[in-house]
């Protein structure tokens, strides 16, 4: 089984400039972070193994923070909870003390039990290589409800990922480690053909920059225009609400007016279809009776015309005085 070098103070200032594993590149796993982290980099103090991850480490709550009201208090063993006020915005600090080589940059946010629970975490995108002292950030209470946050607990995780090489056949120890001793922070530094910027403040202390008068202002503004935001937007909502009743109840009326002329204009069509299948049916008969009453006037005329006049035909004198019958008459 591999066994990490134990803590030594001058090893410890050589990986601070040196990386031991030039070749490895990307974000860091738990066996490099826990390397580091025995020499007191990454994570000086406050370093529990239990808290690594794959990939990344679990930060702690720490003592100090700024509640509700802009005010700065500490978690003590009496007072070990911080009561997380709705619609509202506490700092916090971590327990854990940071102190990062200068080939390493750190990212950490909320852990995501804590978003499903209404909370988010305001942080900037990263921290620099070199950065020492402890992290400080807002928390935003979002939710309707008091949130209870203990001392010590998890609430953010952090990952750590490689920069570009720092220490080369270009660039040796000594004279780069001179180089970031003698700069200022955040000034350009000239090595060669090429520059440099590095982070130098001393280590920060919790919630060291914080500025009262904004944190104060801020946080009670803030409030109150979540609350009226709050307000406005439950009304609004029940406007919509009842606007949407009301905009349904009119449209439900209008379908069935619309059907119910649907089915009168169904009874007119059928009863004018009715109508003029009556009127098709009385041309029709009317067309008969006309021709019946022609044939009839036609036969009539027949009939006229085959009738002979009747003529009266006076009787012979068969028995006058001499005639015989067969005889010849003078």
């Amino acid at each position: 089984m591999y066994e990490y070098p134990k803590y030594d103070p001058v090893l410890s200032e050589k990986w601070r400039y040196e990386d031991p594993h030039a070749k490895d590149q990307g974000i860091l796993l738990s066996n490099r972070i826990h390397e580091l982290c025995e020499q007191k980099l990454l994570i000086e103090e406050g370093y529990q193994p239990e808290n690594l991850r794959p990939a990344s480490y679990t930060l702690k709550i720490g003592d100090d923070y700024i509640d509700s009201e802009g005010n700065k208090r500490s978690l003590s063993d009496e007072e070990d909870t911080i009561v997380f006020k709705k619609n509202s915005i506490v700092f916090v600090s971590t327990k854990e003390k940071l102190s990062l080589p200068y080939y390493v940059i750190a990212r950490f946010n909320l852990r995501v039990n804590w978003v499903y629970d209404g909370i988010l975490l305001g942080t900037g995108p990263q921290v620099d290589p070199g950065f020492a002292g402890y992290l400080s950030c807002p928390l935003y209470n979002l939710t309707n409800s008091d949130i209870t946050i203990r001392r010590g607990q998890d609430f953010a995780t952090i990952d750590f990922e490689k920069t570009t090489a720092l220490i080369d056949d270009k660039h040796p120890e000594a004279e780069m480690k001179a180089l970031i001793q003698k700069a200022v922070d955040k000034r350009q530094e000239p090595f060669g053909n090429e520059v440099y910027s590095f982070y130098k403040l001393p280590a920060l202390k919790r919630l060291q920059n914080r500025k009262s008068h904004a944190i104060i202002s801020s946080l009670i503004e803030m409030r109150e225009e979540v609350q009226t935001w709050r307000r406005l937007g439950v009304g609004s909502l029940v406007a919509f609400f009842g606007l949407t009743l009301s905009l349904l109840a009119f449209g439900a009326n209008l379908y069935r007016q619309n059907t119910d002329l649907a089915k009168q204009n169904a009874d007119l069509a059928k009863q004018n279809a009715d109508l003029t299948k009556q009127v098709t049916d009385g041309k029709d008969a009317l067309g008969r009776t006309s021709e019946r009453i022609t044939k009839l006037e036609e036969a009539e005329k027949r009939l006229e015309g085959l009738v002979v006049p009747t003529h009266t035909t006076p009787p012979l004198a068969s028995n006058q005085k001499g005639h015989k019958p067969g005889s010849k008459v003078p």
